[in-house]
């Protein structure tokens, strides 16, 4: 009875949002459904630390082994909207072209997957990432890039965002956590700054930051907001999240050694100044003041927290877990290495933590867990449209008529690469909020790409500092 009203007030849910999804796209207000979906996705993992211990409720809902994620609800409907309002596209591209080759191959491992007879409770789940990665693709990049720059949505994200990771990042500093029952939101350990929170608020943070940077006039709360979410990271205890912020900021530094950052960027050197005197305010602030009001040593900034990161007996031990893990794939993947041995395939290691074997259906290694699931031929069809949106982001950051524009795709391109940087080391694809923003970027630098294409094809004039825009204002 209880599976059967849920189920009723699902489908009233579902046909509200198709409605409100499909009014979106008549307006041209489609860029909504995609706002919403990653203001969701910050809600949910600023309450909630691990996916996997979630309680039932609006973030989680159903009951017994029914039960769904409100990412694929809202990818699924948002695309059905959009082909009932707008019809197929005409033209897709290469890039689109190949995700949706990579997400029928995937298919086609979910398949082999109920031939192999490999573990059917973890098919399903496995073959979401469809949905997480090419649904939100198609979602993202379905919407002109002009949305994206226009109005204050992108800015009321960035500044929801750090709000979000102020008051994490502050729990997390004074170790205090809370435990509270709402109706319908149970927060069993609210306050706890998790994996998949520090990465999502870093990506959304070094985007906001390089938006800020070309703006001519800055936004002081605009600012403010970026130095908890790019802070948020060094305190999760987890090296993946400090790969994929490192792997990021690699990439905007080097491609601001270029002369394109000169005329893209608008930074002085006494910001410069004022940047690092902010940072090293912020650093005498977490490692002063806990000093005097214990009375006691000064402690270098940080020290508590990146030590265990990466010098503590149970990251050791994790190290010896994946080398482990690793050794046992590589024979599998030699059994099937052209198409895999299908989704749900499960493998016993030697987890030296506990010193037991464990049985497990991930690598924590995307390349291995695509090699082992799809084969060479799923690894090819992930990476060849990858690098392809890479290379062509750069592109746009280089050749973009629209300052904004420009900017945008180099950050979405720093993302990206620092997302798959983590998922060297970490599994994504099983975590559906990495899975979801994964695709939601690669989609939104797909859309700024193709505006580059239409604009070089306009009529444009160049402004004061030589860059031309093709929107009127800019």
């Amino acid at each position: 009875m209880t599976q059967a009203i849920i189920l009723v007030l699902a489908f009233a849910v579902a046909g509200g949002l198709l409605s409100l999804f499909a009014r979106w796209e008549r307006m041209g207000k489609e860029h909504y459904a995609v706002f919403l979906l990653v203001g969701m996705v910050v809600a949910e993992t600023t309450l909630y630390e691990n996916q996997d211990m979630m309680p039932r409720d609006i973030f989680h809902p159903g009951s017994g082994a029914f039960e769904f994620r409100l990412p694929e609800v809202i990818i699924t409907l948002a695309l059905v909207a959009r082909l009932a309002i707008k019809g197929k596209p005409r033209w897709i591209g290469v890039p689109a072209l190949l995700w949706t080759a990579f997400g029928a191959w995937y298919t086609v491992a979910l398949v082999e997957g109920l031939l192999h007879h490999n573990d059917t409770t973890q098919i399903p789940y496995e073959a979401k990432a469809i949905i997480y990665v090419v649904g939100g693709y198609a979602l993202a990049a379905g919407v002109p890039a002009q949305r994206y720059l226009e109005g204050r949505a992108l800015e009321r994200l960035v500044r929801w965002s750090g709000v979000a990771a102020a008051v994490v990042v502050a729990m997390t500093i004074v170790h205090k956590q809370f435990a509270v029952n709402l109706p319908l939101l149970p927060l069993p350990d609210f306050g706890v700054d998790g994996s998949d929170a520090a990465t999502i608020f870093a990506a959304i943070g070094l985007v906001g930051l390089l938006m800020e940077l070309a703006k001519p006039k800055r936004s002081r709360r605009n600012l403010a907001a970026v130095v908890p979410l790019l802070f948020s990271p060094f305190l999760t205890h987890q090296r993946a999240v400090l790969v994929m912020l490192g792997a990021s900021v690699t990439v905007v530094l080097l491609v601001a050694l270029g002369p394109t950052a000169r005329r893209r960027l608008r930074v002085t050197a006494a910001q410069v100044l004022l940047t690092f005197m902010a940072v090293v305010g912020v650093v005498l602030a977490i490692s002063v003041i806990p000093a005097a009001e214990s009375q006691g040593a000064v402690q270098l900034p940080l020290k508590s927290t990146l030590a265990p990161t990466f010098q503590s007996t149970g990251k050791l031990e994790s190290e010896a877990d994946r080398a482990n893990k690793w050794d046992v794939s590589w024979g599998l993947i030699r059994q099937h290495p052209i198409i895999g041995s299908g989704l749900g395939v499960e493998f016993t290691f030697f987890n030296p933590g506990p010193n037991t074997f464990v049985t497990t259906d991930i690598n924590e290694n995307i390349a291995l867990d695509l090699l082992l699931r799809a084969g060479i031929i799923g690894l090819l069809l992930f990476m060849l449209p990858f690098v392809i949106s890479v290379v062509e982001g750069i592109g746009a950051w280089r050749q973009h008529p629209d300052r904004m524009a420009a900017v945008l795709a180099l950050g979405l391109v720093a993302v990206v690469v620092g997302f798959v940087g983590k998922g060297m080391v970490e599994s994504i694809f099983e975590k559906y909020r990495l899975a979801t923003m994964l695709g939601i970027w690669l989609g939104m630098l797909r859309s700024v790409v193709t505006s580059a294409h239409r604009s070089r094809r306009e009529v444009a004039r160049p402004d004061a500092y030589g860059e031309v825009s093709a929107r009127p204002g800019q």
